[in-house]
Parts: structure tokens; C-alpha cells; sequence
């Protein structure tokens, strides 16, 4: 048995505790574990914490992101990622593989990407590279170079390196 302290408040308007009430100040009850084991089931006390990944501007990412939620990029990623929604802002810059299903650029894309919902390149935004999508939206200023397809169930994601060492250096051009 878990006992629980609630404290009992009076509804009188005048802000006055009667004197039976300054005596008692809070009333006991007593819970049974498997009742409240009961009780958080129902209510799904575990809350789950939506996975954002803020990569800020001036910060340099290399690696792969295997899940999340949401990656918003000012900065520079270098990565394979795997994720519910990708945002290249205007300062931002990503080289790699990616998978999701919402994908917005308004910075710098370069690789292949594997969008099976919304694909949306904003004014300034810049694609470079083969790209499969679901539904898919340019806005003038945009830019697309490379493939475009519908996406495949069976596609897999490809590594971008090989194209990084044609390069030269490794280093995307600014």
C-alpha cells in the first residue's frame, strides 16, 4: 500500500478557514501498487520525447543519424541520416544520403535522397544529386540538378563518398 497526501481546501469565498479546518490539513488515502500500476497503463504516463536534432549555424556534423523525428540544419552535415522530417535552412549546408518522408531545402543538398512524401525546394534552395519523391515542389529560385524519380520500395540508400573523392578534397564547394 502507497499512501497519497491530498490536501483538502475549503470553498469558502471569504478566504477565512473555519477552525475544524486549520486542524486538518490534508486527507490520506491509501492505493493499492496494482492499482496504480493499473492506473498508468491506462493513462500512458510514459511520455515519448520527440527527437529533434538542431544543428546550429558555424557547427560542422559528420556521421549517420539513424533515427529521429525532426533535423533542422543551419550548420554543415556530412551524414547518412534516417529521418521523419529534414530542413536545410538557408545558412545550411548537407552532403549525403538521406532517407525521409518530409524534406525542405532552402540551403544546400548534395547527394541522394529518398523522399517518400514531401519534397520542397524553397527561393535560394539548392539540389545536387539523385533524388526519388513523393510529391514534390519548386519555388522560383529554386534548384534541381541531378535525377529525379518516383521512389522505389525497394531502393536502398546509397553511400556518398565516392563522389566526395572525385572531388578532390572531400570538402563541398561553398
Amino acid at each position: 500500500m502507497t499512501g497519497i497526501s491530498i490536501p483538502k481546501f475549503s470553498p469558502n469565498k471569504n478566504r477565512q478557514i473555519p477552525e475544524q479546518d486549520r486542524t486538518k490539513k490534508s486527507v490520506n488515502y491509501e492505493i493499492d501498487e496494482d492499482d496504480l500500476s493499473s492506473i498508468n497503463s491506462i493513462l500512458g504516463t510514459e511520455r515519448k520525447a520527440k527527437g529533434v536534432l538542431p544543428i546550429g549555424n558555424g557547427v560542422v556534423l559528420s556521421g549517420k543519424v539513424v533515427e529521429a523525428d525532426q533535423i533542422i540544419i543551419h550548420g554543415s552535415v556530412e551524414a547518412e541520416i534516417s529521418s521523419t522530417s529534414i530542413e536545410v535552412m538557408p545558412d545550411g549546408v548537407l552532403i549525403g544520403s538521406i532517407e525521409t518522408k518530409e524534406f525542405l531545402v532552402s540551403g544546400t543538398f548534395t547527394g541522394h535522397a529518398q523522399v517518400s512524401g514531401n519534397l520542397k525546394i524553397q527561393k535560394g534552395g539548392r539540389i545536387e544529386g539523385d533524388v526519388s519523391y513523393g510529391s514534390p515542389s519548386v519555388e522560383d529560385g529554386g534548384l534541381l540538378y541531378g535525377t529525379i524519380s518516383k521512389p522505389a520500395e525497394t531502393q536502398h540508400l546509397k553511400s556518398f563518398s565516392p563522389i566526395l573523392e572525385e572531388a578532390g578534397n572531400g570538402q563541398a564547394a561553398p
